[in-house]
């Protein structure tokens, strides 16, 4: 829905009830960290949708576990059924973390047996040093899921305690790849907590978390909401030259490892964002990996499944965009959540599509993007997001059902990313360890 940034980003912002420290200078606590990105668009005009009961095939050889839990599911409404957690995995190829030998193998150099001998040696061992250096060089795995975080460690005071505690629950839960928040493009195109040494704090906070777990793959998190009265702030240059010259900064002055969009909402075809990735490609250079906030298409057409009962024009983006926007970036993160949906067996199955749809669009042009499902741990925020129906267990199980329906395509899937770590709690995090990691 159209509505005020200052709304959106609202100044109540969760915390996370740390203890101040003394190695952090006190800032303003009046900033945000965005409630949930990407949700539908309810007050454009609208076409009621027929939606269309789940297809059932009484002659279907088999039905996996997670297909079996979703149909569970379809007999309750506000109840979730925890499943075994297994089921299919993604099969994005991941770099492996190698053991080399502190020595090199001996080699016996018999001389006596002729030059030729003394030669083949000397080239083995050549080989050897050469096989064992590029083994040395490869990157250290980068674990398959993520995280977004907040105000709560960017802006805010901790202890050590509390980060070493944090980074072992994300290595327990198989979390390389962090969004952690800088700011977002107020209204007046200044950017948030610019000016109040928050910034300071959200370049110490990235310095200790990589001392503390130096594989971690953090992004920088910059934030538009494009909605400004009824105008499109990305038809305004400067909007677009803002975001730009932050996300550079990201890079050189904060240093991460990558830049994070959150660009909101974005509707289907919009060269305008295309162009704003394009410029932040050209500013960050072809190495620094950049990730995009994606909407899940919220009400597709065409499907055997229950779809949610009001369709926004332009809510689903065309292959062709899709393919476009993911060719400028290294990650797509789609939001699968804010379905309006009213049972978790619904809202699964919902889960499972955006993850077919946008793996086989991928696929169709081979295009080398990973892509993250967006699963949502955030209060109630009806009607778009009820959280005994969007639950972590009805979401996973719809995760593996997409993935299973994808095939091949599934390579293309990385993990999942929990939106967000200032609202999961611990029996979240459980059901994400049970039903996903584990």
């Amino acid at each position: 829905m159209n509505r005020d940034s200052n709304d959106y980003y609202s100044d109540e912002t969760p915390r996370s009830g740390m203890p101040p420290a003394d190695d952090l200078p006190e800032i303003p606590l009046d900033d945000a960290t965005p409630a949930h990105p990407m949700r539908p668009v309810t007050d454009w005009e609208q076409t009621p949708a027929h939606p269309m009961q789940p297809v059932e095939d009484p002659n279907a050889p088999r039905r996996s576990k997670a297909r079996e839990r979703i149909e569970k599911r379809k007999q309750q409404t506000h109840a979730v059924k925890s499943g075994s957690g297994t089921g299919a995995r993604p099969r994005a190829s991941m770099p492996r973390q190698i053991s080399v030998p502190s020595t090199l193998p001996k080699i016996n150099f018999k001389l006596g047996r002729g030059p030729l001998y003394v030669i083949g040696s000397v080239l083995l061992v050549l080989a050897v040093i050469a096989v064992l250096g590029r083994l040395r060089n490869q990157p250290p795995e980068v674990l398959p899921n993520a995280l977004w975080i907040g105000t709560e460690w960017t802006y805010d005071a901790y202890t050590e305690e509390q980060l070493q505690a944090l980074v072992q629950r994300l290595r327990d839960n198989k979390i390389g790849t962090i969004y952690a928040w800088v700011s977002y493009l107020q209204d007046d195109g200044t950017w948030r907590q610019e000016t109040t040494g928050a910034w300071d704090n959200v370049k110490v906070f990235r310095e200790r978390l990589k001392a503390l777990y130096p594989e971690v793959v953090v992004y920088g998190w910059v934030s538009l909401n494009v909605n400004l009265g009824d105008g499109n702030r990305l038809d305004e240059p400067e909007v677009i030259d803002a975001v730009v010259n932050l996300s550079g900064r990201v890079i050189t002055e904060f240093a991460f490892d990558g830049v994070y969009l959150n660009i909101e909402p974005v509707w289907d075809n919009d060269q305008n964002f295309l162009e704003l990735l394009r410029k932040v490609r050209a500013q960050v250079g072809t190495d620094v990996p950049v990730a995009a906030a994606i909407p899940p298409d919220w009400s597709p057409l065409g499907v055997d499944f229950t779809i949610p009962a009001i369709i926004a024009p332009g809510t689903v983006w065309s292959p062709e965009y899709k393919q476009n926007v993911a060719l400028l970036v290294d990650q797509l993160l789609v939001m699968a959540y804010n379905s309006t949906l009213g049972s978790p067996a619904d809202y699964s199955r919902w889960v499972a599509y955006q993850v077919e749809v946008y793996a086989t669009t991928l696929a169709q042009r081979n295009i080398d993007t990973e892509i993250f499902i967006g699963i949502p741990t955030y209060d109630a925020e009806l009607p778009g997001h009820d959280p005994l129906i969007e639950t972590v267990p009805a979401a996973i199980d719809g995760i593996k059902l997409g993935i299973e329906e994808a095939g091949e395509a599934a390579r293309f899937v990385r993990g999942a990313a929990i939106y967000a770590g200032w609202t999961t709690d611990e029996t979240e995090w459980s059901q994400f360890k049970r039903e996903w990691v584990d």
